[in-house]
């Protein structure tokens, strides 16, 4: 019984060394970040008139972060506006503000899908000019359009843009 009781102190012992031997070795261990690369081939039409990136290559190391679709609300939940063009401004400035939350900015953002209900060129077009205005960035997200039927945020919500960053 005493030789069993010390084999289990001693393989405790062990185990407690080596748990902190991992611990010491995770910490000193940090991976050195790579830029993200933003690439669009040139047998591919140039994507940037549109305002998005043909692919996005995030390298090992960097943080993903994955983020709520964003939707033209004020802080109560409310919608702020029926108007497209207004829900667009909003819907841009809820994104700015929930990367800003987590340290990010706009040149962060690695992709982007953008939800529209009743999807029409006359709506890309303004989403194009409204976001132009606010997305200043070097590089451009991979991007896709969803047109949808309806969206479950509120009554009469046109837009969500949900994001995905990398940092």
């Amino acid at each position: 019984m005493t030789q069993r009781i010390i084999s289990i102190v001693l393989l405790t012992v062990l185990l407690a060394c080596t748990e902190s031997e991992n611990v010491t070795t995770q910490k000193t261990n940090t991976m050195t970040k790579k830029a993200i690369s933003f690439i669009n081939p040139d047998q591919l039409f140039n994507p940037r008139q549109n305002g998005f990136s043909h692919i996005v290559k995030i390298p090992q190391g960097n943080e993903h972060y994955y983020f709520s679709g964003q939707w033209a609300s004020d802080t109560n939940g409310k919608l702020v506006s029926e108007d497209f063009k207004e829900q667009v401004k909003k819907t841009v400035a809820n994104v700015k503000t929930a990367l800003d939350a987590a340290g990010l900015s706009l040149n962060d953002v690695v992709k982007q899908t953008v939800y529209i209900v009743d999807f029409t060129p006359e709506k890309k077009e303004i989403l194009i000019e409204v976001a132009s205005k606010e997305w200043r960035v070097k590089n451009f997200p991979a991007s896709t359009i969803v047109p949808v039927p309806l969206l479950a945020t509120a009554p009469n919500c046109l837009i969500e843009i949900e994001i995905i960053a990398a940092k």
